[in-house]
């Protein structure tokens, strides 16, 4: 089985690839404004590497958000476009899933994965380290910032891109709690961390809870979990 899994919806746009009982070689590059440019150039590189033309690949993983609307929106396009040359097997990943899956801690640790969502508003689910794996303790969901950063827990390991904004703001705030900032490498998805969930041998017939399958057009939609920032002014400007 040769897998194709890309991720986004961050600013950085990760591509990978696994050729049948072969490691997987993967891209990442820096910026939201070069994923259309840079993604299948990256996914064509990766083919040639891996010596496998796009018709060989049987399954493709994608990271369907949260994230950046745009990034999100470009990552699906393509999956669409790959769908209409060849009809393959497609799953999607929650992206604070994928990024909770690169993070190596010990068992009974806490995970705070934390998006920003912008507008003062921030993406965020809780993880605990159990057997060697990342349980996530609650839904996702969509929380102020004041709210969030009222609800980390003490001696909490965070990651994602809302420690850029609010990192500062949490080491000054919550000095007393002891929250670990994970390095920046940690903090966005890797397209890599999707393919460790497929099982290594037969055809993804019962893949990771983790990976949903993508069947109807309903399913070929970024989860956003909110409004853009265009829907949120038009639904105030029509509110009584």
């Amino acid at each position: 089985m040769n897998i194709l899994a890309f991720e986004t919806s961050s600013q950085v746009l990760s591509v990978a690839v696994k050729k049948e009982n072969g490691p997987v070689s993967e891209i990442h590059i820096q910026g939201f404004m070069k994923h259309a440019e840079n993604l299948l150039p990256s996914i064509n590189t990766l083919l040639k590497r891996k010596k496998l033309n796009i018709a060989q690949i049987d399954t493709c993983l994608i990271g369907a958000g949260p994230g950046s609307f745009t990034g999100l929106r470009i990552g699906f396009a393509t999956l669409k476009s790959l769908q209409l040359v060849r009809s393959r097997l497609c799953y999607g990943a929650v992206s604070t899933d994928i990024i909770a899956e690169n993070a190596d801690l010990p068992d009974h640790t806490v995970l705070e994965v934390c998006l920003d969502a912008r507008r003062q508003k921030i993406y965020h689910r809780t993880y605990l380290r159990t057997n060697g794996h990342w349980v996530a303790t609650a839904t996702l969901r969509v929380l102020d910032a004041d709210e969030w950063l009222g609800q980390i827990p003490a001696g909490a390991y965070l990651a994602g891109d809302a420690c850029i904004q609010y990192g500062d703001r949490i080491k000054k705030e919550l000095k007393t709690k002891k929250i670990h900032f994970l390095p920046e490498s940690f903090w966005y998805p890797r397209a890599s961390s999707m393919i460790r969930w497929v099982p290594n041998k037969g055809l993804v017939k019962s893949p990771d809870v983790r990976l949903k399958p993508l069947k109807t057009a309903a399913d070929f939609q970024p989860l956003y979990f909110r409004l853009s920032e265009a829907e949120e002014k038009r639904a105030l400007a029509v509110s009584p």
